[in-house]
């Protein structure tokens, strides 16, 4: 058995970041002790977080000590802030909700099969106090849609981690998911939905944005199908971008998509989706008088 210390880029490079993932899992064999360096790291993006995440839970379901070093000290007190290196405690319960320090994000979570309504019905009321009486209830079903397919799709030994970050200045809110299980294109060529169920990965992702496509493994799933998340973002003058195995998908509010496969090597998915918060309707009070 053997020590095993990785150092997270620096940067915000996609293909830093899954080059970084694929490096460290080739070394996963017969290691007990992981040290996560974050060496020079001043920033992460929530794509970074939720990668990096399901990467030291990749090692820790294994029976895998963790430990953290490096990092600036502002970072570093952002670390603190969302309680990122408390995850791996021993006695840390990561299924349950555990509020940060850090008012506009909302703590990273392993995604748990129990509480999908629980966690984006506390993300809606969590983040409703910032937004000047909007109704977040469309932002929710489509975080309960994306983890619906992480349990039914995915196959991930991983089960996914989510965190969700709010931007004050311009009213924008963000979150981004990841798994590191067999991926949209795998999980549509596996259905055998159709005679082109061999077409690029990129192509597989765009299938699953198409409207009314569907997968369907358990009653419990409403489809495999992201179109809602997409006309979410669509609508809200935001943005989409899905990383699946090879593929690469991503679309701006009123324009064209950008796609292609990337060639990562990377097996899992990855969404992030932000939304412009100025966009979604008022509460209907009516519904808080009335409602059961």
């Amino acid at each position: 058995m053997a020590e095993l210390i990785i150092r997270v880029p620096s940067s915000q490079n996609t293909v830093d970041w899954f080059h970084f993932v694929r490096r460290c899992l080739k070394q996963a064999k017969d290691v007990d002790s992981l040290v996560v360096d974050f060496n020079n790291v001043r920033f992460m993006d929530t794509d970074d977080f939720v990668i990096l995440a399901c990467l030291i839970e990749s090692f820790y379901i294994k029976n895998c000590s963790v430990s953290f070093v490096g990092g600036t000290q502002g970072f570093n007190n952002h670390l603190f802030n969302i309680k990122f290196k408390d995850y791996w405690k021993d006695g840390f319960d990561r299924d349950k909700f555990t509020l940060s320090y850090n008012q506009t994000t909302l703590c990273l979570w392993k995604i748990s099969e129990n509480m999908i309504y629980s966690y984006s019905m506390y993300a809606r009321q969590y983040f409703e106090r910032f937004t000047n009486n909007k109704d977040l209830i469309p932002l929710s079903s489509n975080i309960d849609e994306v983890f619906n397919n992480i349990f039914d799709h995915s196959k991930s030994e991983v089960t996914g981690y989510i965190i969700t970050q709010y931007y004050p200045k311009n009213n924008k809110l963000s979150f981004s998911v990841c798994d590191f299980g067999i991926g949209i294109p795998t999980s549509i060529r596996n259905a055998e939905l159709d005679s082109n169920a061999g077409y690029e990965d990129w192509k597989a992702i765009l299938k699953s944005l198409e409207k009314g496509f569907s997968i369907k493994s358990t009653p419990r799933n409403r489809g495999f199908g992201l179109n809602n998340l997409l006309e979410l973002t669509e609508s809200s003058n935001g943005t989409l971008r899905i990383i699946s195995n090879d593929g690469m998908v991503y679309k701006k509010a009123g324009e064209m998509y950008k796609a292609g496969n990337l060639n990562f090597g990377f097996k899992g998915t990855l969404i992030k989706a932000e939304v412009d918060l100025n966009t979604f309707e008022e509460k209907d009070e009516s519904e808080d008088i009335y409602g059961f």
